[in-house]
């Protein structure tokens, strides 16, 4: 089976999109899948070079020039223009429909033509993070006469219309949904939250879908964690910021906490500057911030960690893909929930698991719970975690019992709709 892959999110590109999709086709590599990757160059600033190992050595990846956007964020930053880097990013992350790599899916099309001239494909896949490669694959899917399955990761116009600052943009997005998504032959989902949400929304409209969650490499963690010393410190891996993921009550428990043991919390990752002038403000010199890191480095942090924290969506539709790297690790994981359980996907997953407490995001509740973890009770809890590395029920989210699922699942359309050569 040929599938020819269109996606902006793929190595060396830097974001949660792009692991997954490298998950997923080193995957279904191993059942002897050929891919031809369709994306674009990526500026430096937005790449992350250990990304590139975790593709197989049998992809070939056809580039398109840098899209218009990216290229203008780095001649702005470039030539110092602050305030006018300001205006045009977030004009574009408010306006630009799609996305902000609006126009993308023409160059898109016009590489997938010529590759698809040389490599005749059976298969067309898209996947986000940009939608542009869904605008690109349902061209090409009357082009090539090809069936065509779309990973949407998030979702799409619904995104959009969470915020009040991009609901002009959620219109166009809305009519475009509604044109693209009934063309797909197959569409994958990452929770059955979106899955039913997006069933009852389109009814017959819809074309069938599954559901193939985020997952992680049992060889990412091959072993089981040692405990860890005191001081107890806490790892937030990830990007932060006050609108989706607020550390701000973490670190206000952390500077009113009356506790004998120790604390140190580090923060992984991109976050924003608020948390650093917020730990400032509360003189917490036990807080440290790494900045970005690569996938390398973030898998070293989070299997060194004495508890992972994960700040939960305010979205009933999404999980946090690092759930599934917290799980795999056999750390204690400190869930920080922001909705009620009966609404968050991520609270119901985590709730089958040992080794996870659950705790409001709110500085009060946070302080309460580490004014009552002292370290005999970190250590029984410890304890509980470990247990995860070798617990059946995680192994339906390693990427090869998924890739496993979807490989069937695109057999069955390939041999349905007659396309392999």
């Amino acid at each position: 089976m040929r599938v020819l892959f269109i996606s902006l999110s793929l190595p060396p590109f830097a974001e949660s999109q792009t692991i997954r999709s490298a998950y997923l086709i080193r995957a279904l590599a191993q059942y002897g899948v050929k891919f031809d990757l369709i994306t674009a160059h990526t500026v430096p600033s937005m790449t992350d070079p250990s990304l590139e190992a975790l593709l197989p050595e049998s992809c070939r990846v056809w580039r398109t020039e840098v899209p218009t956007y990216d290229r203008t964020v780095e001649r702005l930053k470039r030539a110092g223009r602050r305030r006018l880097l300001y205006l045009y990013s977030n004009l574009a992350y408010r306006l630009f429909a799609p996305d902000v790599r609006r126009g993308w899916n023409l160059q898109a099309v016009a590489l997938a033509q010529q590759v698809a001239e040389r490599f005749p494909p059976d298969l067309l896949m898209s996947a986000s993070g940009s939608a542009t490669a869904h605008l690109a694959a349902a061209q090409l899917k009357h082009t090539l006469q090809r069936a065509w399955v779309a990973d949407l990761g998030d979702p799409w116009s619904w995104v959009d219309w969470q915020h009040p600052d991009t609901w002009l943009k959620a219109i166009p997005n809305r009519w475009l949904e509604r044109r693209t998504l009934p063309q797909t032959d197959l569409l994958l989902w990452t929770t059955e939250a979106t899955q039913r949400a997006y069933q009852q929304w389109y009814r017959r409209s819809i074309p069938p879908s599954i559901v193939i969650p985020y997952g992680y490499r049992q060889e990412d963690f091959p072993i089981a964690p040692q405990p860890t010393t005191v001081p107890i410190r806490f790892a937030y891996v990830g990007a932060a910021s006050r609108r989706a993921r607020n550390l701000i009550p973490l670190l206000e428990a952390l500077a009113h906490t009356r506790n004998a043991t120790p604390f140190a919390l580090q923060i992984v990752g991109d976050a924003s500057h608020h948390f650093q002038r917020a730990a400032h403000a509360l003189n917490l010199p036990q807080v440290h911030f790494t900045g970005r890191v690569s996938y390398t480095d973030s898998l070293h942090y989070i299997r060194e960690a004495g508890v992972l924290v994960l700040v939960g969506n305010k979205s009933p539709y999404q999980v946090p893909g690092k759930t599934f790297l917290y799980l795999a690790s056999g750390r204690p994981i400190l869930y920080l929930s922001q909705m009620p359980h009966a609404d968050d996907p991520t609270y119901q997953l985590l709730s089958a698991f040992e080794g996870v407490a659950v705790v409001p995001n709110q500085a009060q509740a946070i302080r309460e719970w580490l004014e009552f973890l002292n370290e005999a009770r970190f250590r029984a809890w410890e304890a509980e975690a470990r247990m995860r590395h070798a617990a059946p029920s995680l192994e339906p989210y390693e990427v090869h019992s998924l890739g496993r699922q979807l490989y069937d699942s695109l057999k069955h359309i390939v041999e349905r709709t007659g396309c392999s050569d």
